[in-house]
């Protein structure tokens, strides 16, 4: 064979290899929900930003795999009617890469029990008696950093957005339970997502689908309703896609298992999913009612500003500022940042996940002052040795400098962008 012709036979060979790859990450890319009126772009914006900033990003650009990066960057221009069109980039978005989305779950959680109160008519802010029979499920009638030490699903959304409390999760997931979940999600197309488990240690997959029995009381004490014990049905027949990660993890008794972790029964939720959530919620004048959020006006307000408070500035709960820093939960722009916020200017809305290694920012940026808005998520794996809950990550080292240095990457281009019209954003002012 002629050297000619197998150098042409290589080039074939590549160039077929490079187009399967471009094919393949079409495919896998997710497409932005059908309701919601967001264009996709087709460019290599986000891509073109970093390489500008190299010497920010050169570590990520570098091995953009090993670090399995995911962003969604989503331009709001407002019109002359003040509507907001979207325009959505993305960078190695792939519906089919795998990420724990830890934290992230809890904004939807929030907005479902809500709802759910609504549908009841149960005042949200009504004491919530939660009581266990079945293993894995804790008791609770006291809620110490409540103003009257009631527990309250408003207290509990509020704990889960200024500061990402677990436990104010588990007893919502309680609430809601699995099947009422899951349903939700399919009737918001959210049909890759999966909230099925508490965030309580030592619950196995099956004592996760068990749900307590809870009693609502009103201000005098009465019952006002009662919520029996209950169990799933729809996962357990569930066709369980496989997930597995890592080349050895360490189990819940701390023992080394020399094998990767399995995350087939735990929580997914796609970077595309949670990000179109948050348009979602942030913008319901743009979508059909009928995919609307059944929230009152109060809800609103009070699930808003709770995600886009610094903990200090919360009286109830109330947050010592030297322990929740403003940087917190507000990974992108901030996740490097260890000081106060001086102005009050700029609104972070957004929720945050952080475990196994992987860091994850869902955000919804107003800045009042410039005024312009945009929507930014991203997730970034930071676990070189692959072993999972060792505790041994690069969050300070390479997870929190990434998210920072994107947040501000796209916040200066933003400042710059030209825009015909300006929103006003006056439902964003808290």
């Amino acid at each position: 064979m002629s050297t000619h012709i197998f150098n042409t036979q290589v080039k074939i060979k590549n160039l077929l290899f490079f187009c399967l790859l471009f094919f393949c990450g079409f495919i896998f890319a997710q497409k932005p929900c059908s309701y919601l009126p967001t264009k996709l772009a087709n460019d290599n914006l986000i891509a073109d930003l970093m390489q500008i900033k190299n010497d920010d990003f050169k570590t990520i650009l570098n091995q953009p795999k090993k670090y399995e990066i995911q962003i969604i960057y989503t331009q709001v221009n407002h019109t002359e009617n003040g509507l907001p069109e979207l325009i959505q980039h993305q960078y190695q978005l792939n519906l089919k890469q795998y990420f724990y989305p830890a934290s992230l779950v809890k904004l939807p959680l929030s907005a479902f029990a809500l709802e759910k109160c609504n549908l009841l008519n149960i005042p949200s802010n009504a004491s919530m008696i939660t009581l266990a029979n079945h293993h894995c499920q804790t008791e609770v009638s006291i809620d110490s950093s409540a103003l009257n030490y009631k527990p309250t699903i408003t207290n509990y959304v509020k704990r889960m957005m200024l500061i990402s409390d677990n436990a104010s999760y588990s007893r919502v997931y309680e609430f809601m339970g699995a099947d009422a979940i899951k349903n939700r999600l399919l009737e918001l197309e959210m049909k890759n997502t999966d909230i099925l488990h508490r965030f309580d240690p030592g619950c196995s997959a099956t004592d996760n689908l068990f749900f307590n029995p809870i009693v609502f009381l009103n201000e005098k004490g009465d019952t006002i309703y009662k919520q029996a014990a209950s169990t799933s049905l729809i996962y357990q027949k569930y066709p369980y896609i496989k997930k597995i990660k890592g080349k050895a993890h360490y189990n819940a008794r701390g023992k080394l298992i020399r094998k990767p972790k399995v995350f087939t029964k735990n929580n997914v939720m796609p970077l595309q999913e949670i990000n179109d959530f948050l348009i979602a919620l942030m913008y319901p004048e743009i979508i059909p009612e009928d995919k609307r959020l059944k929230l009152k006006e109060t809800d609103y307000k009070m699930l808003l500003k709770a995600m886009s408070q610094y903990p200090r500035e919360s009286d109830y709960p109330h947050y010592d500022g030297s322990k929740f820093e403003d940087s917190y939960k507000k990974y992108l722009l901030l996740g490097d940042y260890h000081d106060t916020i001086r102005t009050d200017s700029l609104r972070i809305f957004n929720v945050v996940g952080q475990s196994y290694g992987w860091l994850a920012d869902c955000a919804y940026f107003v800045d009042h002052k410039n005024k312009i808005d945009y929507f930014l998520s991203a997730v970034i794996y930071v676990n070189s040795n692959q072993v999972l809950n060792d505790g041994k990550y690069e969050y300070k080292s390479i997870g929190f400098p990434f998210l920072s240095q994107l947040g501000r990457l796209i916040y200066d281009y933003e400042i710059t962008r030209k825009r015909d019209y300006h929103g006003t954003f006056e439902k964003f002012k808290y």
